[in-house]
């Protein structure tokens, strides 16, 4: 787990060696345990391997220190968490024995003791214990196919000096991070869009368009664009190859279409759903180094929690974050995880207090604006488990969009009944909403379903939507909508959320948040084999009568206690946005409001705001004012210290 950095220059031309070193300054947060480089000119094929100030002492040893001006037209800068292998024999770059292949990863290949044995019955030879070497030397035997093998999260870059050229890749679900700017002669990618900032300022705009998106529709990271223009992010499932030619991008995953006829049964859903969670929890707990799992009261988390429970006989930390009120306590939930035993649990309070000045570097951290609260107090309670002493962490991440744990799905399944004329499954799912969530909860549900049959997709998009933003405060734009739709209405929506519109801004932030706390974050629901097989289980037992994960919670049966397994009310990571814009907040917000530069925003009405915020009264949208502010914020940490 680390972070990336380089420079290529296409024509020849020398990259500057002070930047690349900008760049993994940067980024220092992501690898505070070691740092390299490499400097290499692609005509004349010499490589050259540097150190710098927090390089380990095995490396200063033996290379020389990064120097301050090169001929070299490709540079490549990386910053370490050791997390395999803690050795010299981990350093990044790294090479193979011929010293032709060299290698910069961020993430983890989980397998990599089993492709381990599969290469070394292939003759291939290992100095290290680490997965960055299987990584290499897979690559060696089966070029570009590797990805196939890997179970994991990544994002790398090897360059290859036979042929002068770059194969990058990113990891099927985007969990990993890859951005880059390429302007034809100059290809610079990084972790994180501010390492990219950070050395061409002057070349880079705000995307006005993922601006718009973000504050009218609550959109973010759903295609290669970011928010600012000129900075793109690497597709996840995709490689691509980089030379003197420029870029060829390739995909090479997606979620499989099942036909009806080879869809599971429950028992086998079941069985299916315990043997890959199981096993993808086994993987995650490989570390050299301390491991800790987040619990809340879910269930996916819960699951994550008591089957691990099973994998190993030490005791597992967890570590849980409640602030105060009804609303947002579930330590009784928590506590019957923790009542089964096997567990050293860890509970954070956490501080409704909060100031412009954490919030301010919180989003430079994230890159980006955010739609709420939680992924801050999400970092938070990061920055408790990492002062714990742990630097591994699982969690529950992914489970409600492989499962439809949303309210969100409910519309697309009450549609698909009645698409397909299934009117006991209608009145069932109606009938438990409304015993469930009320009856206004369940005309609703019912009215957008009816809606998601006869509108088009922004329509649908400004009834879903219209509860967090107030289109007369912004711009009029126009919409377009990335929709895959040959399964069923439920199953598209599913790998919408999972491909499109849910899980890449929350796959962003949560990156964001570990890595500004030099924690890894794992995520076992995402396993690739899990998200595969998920499609292979039928809509009725994910949205069963009403009853939202139905299989899942069948699955669990064994493990988790009935009182998590029988919730119907987990609302997420509660936090009081609320709260802190209305009141904590209220007096900075009121200056940004009467700033010049807010006012001359082109991607809103400020006076418009501006007069709703001197009101104070609540005339904008759910977390609206949050999303306003942090925009701003977002917009001052990148820009406006440049101009």
């Amino acid at each position: 787990m680390c972070g990336l950095a380089g420079i290529f220059n296409l024509d020849g031309a020398p990259i500057s060696s002070q930047d690349l070193l900008k760049m993994t300054r940067t980024i220092r947060h992501r690898g505070p345990d070691d740092e390299g480089y490499l400097l290499i000119n692609t005509s004349s094929k010499l490589i050259h391997h540097h150190f710098h100030d927090d390089s380990i002492p095995e490396i200063k040893s033996s290379a020389s220190v990064l120097p301050s001006q090169t001929n070299c037209n490709l540079g490549i800068g990386y910053r370490r968490l050791a997390i395999i292998d803690l050795s010299a024999n981990g350093h990044q770059p790294m090479a193979d024995p011929s010293k032709q292949i060299w290698l910069s990863f961020n993430g983890e290949i989980y397998n990599y003791i089993e492709i381990r044995i599969e290469l070394l019955k292939l003759g291939h030879h290992f100095k290290s214990n680490s997965d960055s070497e299987v990584l290499i030397h897979a690559y060696l035997e089966w070029g570009e196919q590797c990805l196939q093998k890997f179970i994991g999260m990544f994002a790398f870059v090897i360059y290859d000096n036979r042929t002068s050229s770059l194969f990058i890749a990113r990891d099927r679900m985007g969990i990993k991070p890859f951005n880059y700017f390429l302007d034809g002669n100059q290809f610079i990618y990084a972790s994180e869009e501010k390492q990219i900032a950070a050395i061409i300022p002057d070349k880079l705009s705000p995307n006005r368009s993922a601006v718009l998106e973000f504050l009218q529709w609550n959109r973010q990271f759903e295609t290669t664009d970011t928010f600012v223009k000129e900075i793109k992010q690497l597709p996840a499932a995709h490689y691509a190859i980089i030379s003197s030619h420029g870029i060829e991008l390739n995909r090479y995953w997606d979620i499989p279409y099942v036909p009806e006829d080879e869809l599971l049964s429950e028992s086998d859903s079941c069985n299916a759903i315990q043997e890959l969670l199981t096993d993808s929890i086994k993987l995650r707990l490989r570390s050299d180094v301390p491991l800790g799992i987040a619990l809340s009261g879910g269930i996916d988390s819960s699951a994550v929690c008591c089957l691990a429970r099973t994998l190993t006989k030490q005791a597992i930390r967890t570590f849980s974050v409640y602030y105060e009120g009804k609303q947002f306590d579930e330590r009784k939930y928590i506590q019957a995880v923790l009542d089964q035993g096997g567990f050293e649990s860890t509970f954070q309070t956490g501080s409704k207090e909060i100031t412009v000045e954490e919030l301010t570097a919180w989003t430079y951290h994230q890159d980006a604006p955010t739609a709420g609260g939680s992924p801050y107090s999400a970092y938070l309670n990061y920055k408790n488990v990492r002062k714990a002493g742990i630097i591994v962490l699982l969690n529950g991440q992914g489970g409600d969009e492989l499962f439809a744990g949303y309210p969100y799905f409910y519309k697309y399944y009450l549609a698909q009944c009645i698409q397909q004329r299934n009117y006991g499954e209608l009145l069932k799912t109606t009938a438990n909403l409304a015993y469930h969530q009320g009856l206004k909860s369940a005309l609703s549900h019912s009215y957008l379903a009816v809606q998601s049959l006869n509108s088009d997709p922004v329509s649908l998009k400004k009834l879903e939507h219209k509860k967090y933003a107030s289109p007369e405060l912004y711009p009029d734009t126009q919409m377009q909508f990335n929709v895959r739709s040959n399964r069923s209405l439920l199953s598209t929506a599913l790998q919408n959320a999972i491909q499109i519109s849910h899980l890449p801004h929350m796959l962003h932030w949560e990156d964001r948040n570990s890595m500004a706390n030099s924690i890894e974050s794992r995520v076992p629901f995402l396993d690739h084999r899990l998200v595969e097989k998920s499609f292979y289980i039928p809509d009725h037992l994910k949205l069963h009568h009403g009853e939202t994960k139905y299989i899942l919670r069948q699955s669990m049966k064994r493990y988790v206690p009935e009182i998590i397994l029988s919730r119907k009310d987990k609302i997420g990571f509660a936090s009081p946005t609320n709260l802190w814009t209305h009141s904590i907040l209220n007096e900075a917000i009121q200056d940004m409001a009467h700033s010049s530069g807010f006012l001359s925003r082109d991607w809103w009405h400020g006076k418009q705001i501006q007069e709703r915020i001197v009101k104070n009264t609540d005339q904008f949208g759910e977390n609206e004012l949050w999303k306003i502010f942090t925009t701003e914020l977002w917009y001052q940490s990148t820009f406006a210290k440049n101009q």
